[in-house]
Order: structure tokens, then C-alpha cells, then sequence
């Protein structure tokens, strides 16, 4: 059984007050501490019961009818779908358990506002489901060219018995996860070790799309030259993703692209129960960058007037946005291809140009010295492996006999971590949780 700190909601303030001095995203204003923790207390008791035998999870956002309005007015339409309940239900743990199906986790949230009217009282009313749609989860999956995000204010979100994460317009704050506060170390993708892992591939990327499109620089301009790299993150991002919306655990092996199944490095290290050769990400990448690029090369002077729309022009336009759809229908089905391998026992070994190697792999590698991680957000806190289940314990022991390695480790309850060999320290990011649905 998890146990509920009382202190979350102090938590949630401090990340909330640095978020604040930010100049772009900014923290939600939070509404007093007692309705704070109202939220919060409920939310965590309705995580742990169904519906007739469902855990459908939810999403609640502190969203009031005035909000919305302010947010339809315009020129800031933001074009979100109200289903307003005629008659208001209490917050209450079985209402939100009968409403949790009908709000699907990507697309709908349960609006809660305080409908007290007494200074220094609450009542906390649900009245009605918020719709935003799919895109903003397809834009940061680079399923589609742009998205909106759910609105700025104070949203929970449970899909585990036990378990809430607090987030702000898509942007996780913190997660209650087995009793324990944890908080997303968002830049481990981008900062630190295990980006630099990944660079010599993400600049790889970078050439093969320049030279795909014939120019020397992406962008010569110079507004978005970095635009390449973003990409090769946000689908290594995208793969831990589907990897977590399955629910089943799994744990990815990552190592330099010269490996091979055969290769000695390899093999000593771990045995592949299905070794394979899918190899169709890098060149799909680089495609898609392409017809990004020459969709856009030929959408900012249209739009802008510099070029005249004529017949032939509008025929190539069209053409260009029918190719871009399609290679990033593909690039999301090899992501999800990938990721569907981690629901095999083992791990899956890909190597860091997306090269899937084999599945089901069995770490076999032996670290007598090895019994304990470092934090890596936290130096020097150390834990001990034997806290850890079988799976991530592989995983440490397999980077720490190959420091030219990364693993990722997704949990059933969607926890992700990552992992990497430091000189003669383990590191270890406990949540990398970065999905801008907060979930």
C-alpha cells in the first residue's frame, strides 16, 4: 500500500514558485493550500478503485466555467470542446470513478472549480469534461506538424492504483509514485551523459538530412538550425513513450552503431533470444526531415506572398503535404514497432542509430563490484541494487561492464529510467518521465 505524504502539496508549490521565474511556460496559479489539498487527497483515494472491474485512470484540471470563457475569447481562440454538465456533482471519489470512462486519458479531462461563494469555505464541484483533442499528444510525438496544449492551470493525473502526477499544460511538476515524491529530470535527454551518448548519431542525423535536401546548413537562416537534433531526441522520446502507453514494463539496451549480434562485445555481455536486423528508422528519419523541410521551403514564401500561387505551385504543395503525412505515419509505426519488442521477456539491444539488434535478451554480464547506483540528479546519494527488481538490476550490471552503453528501464506503472556508466560510478536518472500529457 502507497502512502500519501502530506507535505505534496508544499512540494508542489516550491517547483511551482521556480517555475515561475521562467519566461515561457510558466507556472499555473494555485488556488489556496486547502482546496490544494482537497485535490490531491481525493485524486489518490479514487486511484485505487474501478468501475466494474476497469482502471480506466483519469485527468482532472482545476478549471473553472470562467476560465473557459476566458479562454474562447478571442484573438486567443483556443478552440477546446466543453461538455458542461447540466446538474454539478460533488468532488468525490465515486463521481470521479463513474466519470473516469468516458474521459479518455489523451484527449478529455474532468474539470473541478469552487463553487463556494462563502469567503474562507470551499466547495469543490465537477461540472463538466474538457475535450482538447489528440494533436497536442501527436505534436510532441512528431505525429503531426503542430498541436495545442491543455490549458495552464493545476491538472492530476492517475493511471495506476496509488499513483498522481501533477502537471501544468502538459508539463509534469512532480509524481506520487509508491509512497515516494519523485520529480522529472527533464534534461537527461538532452544535457549530461546520456546525451552525450547519443551525438555523434544525432549529429549523423543532422549531415544525412542537409545532404538529402542539398544544402549546407539546415536552416541558413539560422531560426531553427538545431532542428535535426530536436528530432532524433523527440523519437528516441516517442519509443519510451509507446513503450510505457503498453503497460507491460521493458527495459532497451543502447549501444554504438558498429555492434553487431555477433560481435564479441555483445555476446559476452548478453544473450539474444531473437536476434534480428529491423533497420528502417535512420532512413525514415532522415526522409521525413527532407519533406519537412521542402514542405516548408515552399509553405513560407506562398504564405507570405513572396511567391505567387499558381496552378502548378498548389499541385506540388499538396504533394508535398500528402509525402510528409506519410513518412511520419511510418515513422510513428517503426517507433511503435520497437517499442511493441519490449512486451517480450528480456530486453530489447538497439543501437544508438535506432538499429534493432535482437529481443528477449538476457544480461549476462557479471559486475562482482557493483552494489550500488549514484543518483544522478543527487550526487552523492547511492542505492543499493538489491532495491531494485530483476530488470533494472540487469540493466545496471550490463552498463557497468560496458561503459560505451545507455539503457532506458520503463516500469508497468509507466515510471522511466535511465542508465550509464560514469568513469567508475553507475548513474542512475530515476524518472525521466517527460511526456507533456503528465502522464
Amino acid at each position: 500500500m502507497s502512502t500519501y505524504p502530506y507535505n505534496l502539496v508544499a512540494d508542489v508549490a516550491k517547483v511551482c514558485k521556480t517555475l515561475a521565474k521562467r519566461k515561457y511556460n510558466s507556472a499555473p496559479d494555485l488556488p489556496p493550500d486547502g482546496i490544494v489539498q482537497t485535490l490531491f487527497d481525493v485524486a489518490f483515494h479514487a486511484s485505487f478503485l474501478t468501475e466494474e472491474g476497469r482502471r480506466p485512470g483519469f485527468r482532472l484540471i482545476y478549471y473553472s466555467p470562467g476560465d473557459f470563457k476566458n479562454d474562447s475569447k478571442p484573438p486567443v481562440y483556443r478552440k477546446f470542446r466543453l461538455l458542461p454538465l447540466i446538474q454539478e456533482k460533488p468532488y468525490a471519489v465515486s463521481e470521479i470513478n463513474r466519470l473516469a470512462p468516458a474521459a479518455e486519458l489523451e484527449r478529455s479531462l474532468i474539470c473541478v472549480y469552487d463553487a463556494s461563494k462563502t469567503p474562507g469555505k470551499s466547495d469543490l464541484r465537477i461540472w463538466g469534461l474538457l475535450d482538447v483533442g489528440d494533436n497536442w499528444s501527436k505534436f510532441v510525438h512528431n505525429e503531426v506538424s503542430g498541436g495545442m496544449p491543455p490549458p495552464k492551470r493545476l491538472t492530476i493525473t492517475s493511471t495506476t492504483p496509488g499513483e498522481i502526477s501533477i502537471s501544468s499544460q502538459g508539463e509534469i511538476i512532480l509524481t506520487l509514485r509508491h509512497g515516494k515524491i519523485s520529480y522529472p529530470t527533464m534534461g537527461a535527454l538532452w544535457n549530461g551523459a546520456i546525451s552525450d551518448f547519443f551525438d555523434k548519431a544525432r549529429e549523423n542525423l543532422y549531415k544525412d538530412a542537409v545532404k538529402a535536401v542539398q544544402a549546407k546548413v539546415w536552416d541558413k537562416a539560422g531560426h531553427d538550425d538545431n532542428y535535426p537534433h530536436r528530432f532524433f531526441t523527440d523519437f528516441l522520446e516517442r519509443i519510451l513513450y509507446y513503450v510505457r502507453l503498453r503497460k507491460h514494463g521493458g527495459s532497451i539496451l543502447v549501444v554504438p552503431d558498429y555492434l553487431t549480434h555477433s560481435d564479441s562485445r555483445l555476446t559476452d555481455r548478453v544473450t539474444l533470444k531473437y536476434p534480428c536486423k529491423y533497420d528502417y528508422a535512420w532512413e525514415s528519419l532522415v526522409e521525413s526531415l527532407a519533406q519537412h523541410r521542402r514542405y516548408y521551403d515552399l509553405y513560407f514564401p506562398l504564405s507570405s506572398g513572396k511567391l505567387e500561387l499558381t496552378q502548378a505551385r498548389f499541385d506540388e504543395f499538396c504533394r508535398l503535404s500528402g509525402n510528409e503525412e506519410g513518412v511520419n505515419d511510418r515513422v510513428a509505426d517503426i517507433a511503435k514497432t520497437i517499442a511493441s519488442l519490449t512486451s517480450v521477456d528480456g530486453a530489447v539491444v538497439m543501437t544508438d542509430k535506432f538499429r534493432v539488434i535482437g529481443f528477449g535478451g538476457e544480461v549476462t554480464a557479471i559486475s562482482t563490484s557493483l552494489h550500488e547506483v549514484t543518483l544522478a540528479d543527487n550526487r552523492p546519494n547511492t542505492i543499493l541494487i538489491e532495491s531494485f527488481g530483476t530488470r533494472h538490476r540487469s540493466a545496471f550490471r550490463f552498463c557497468s561492464s560496458f561503459e560505451d552503453s545507455v539503457a532506458f528501464v520503463v516500469s508497468q506503472d509507466g515510471g522511466a529510467k535511465a542508465i550509464k556508466r560514469v568513469g567508475a560510478d553507475v548513474l542512475l536518472w530515476p524518472d525521466i518521465n517527460t511526456g507533456f500529457l503528465g502522464l
